[in-house]
């Protein structure tokens, strides 16, 4: 228990912390810059829900 707790746990924490700064590098060398802003729709499609007369 004390192996996994001092060797296991720390190797694996790191790990996720790398995977994580990968995969967050990675997202501004895509062919789609997800950088930009994402689009603005309207999500409502029935006219009921607007509040104009």
């Amino acid at each position: 228990m004390q192996f996994i707790r001092q060797q296991v746990v720390p190797i694996v924490t790191i790990l996720i912390a790398i995977f994580a700064l990968v995969a967050t590098s990675a997202r501004g060398f895509m062919k789609t810059d997800l950088a930009q802003p994402a689009p603005i729709e309207n999500i409502y499609t029935d006219n009921s829900t607007s509040n104009t007369p």
